[in-house]
């Protein structure tokens, strides 16, 4: 069960970090869009950085949910 456990932890810390590295592509492509236009953040830019910002906030409950996890089976 501990090996599942840590390959579940495992998988779910990849997908997340996935989705993060596709949210800062997102972020990079309509940044360089508004370079070109010269305009302020629109929502869609706004959307994306709380997006990131929840996912970061994800990555860390996960990381923290992992040590106690691993703390528990260490003893």
């Amino acid at each position: 069960m501990t090996d599942e456990t840590e390959n579940n932890t495992i998988r779910l810390l990849q997908e997340i970090r996935a989705a993060q590295k596709d949210m800062s592509a997102r972020l990079d492509e309509t940044n360089s869009k508004l370079d070109r236009t010269n305009t302020k953040l629109d929502k869609l830019a706004i959307e994306v950085l709380g997006v990131k910002g929840r996912i970061r906030k994800m990555e860390e409950a996960v990381e923290a949910i992992a040590r106690v996890i691993s703390d528990g089976v260490l003893g």
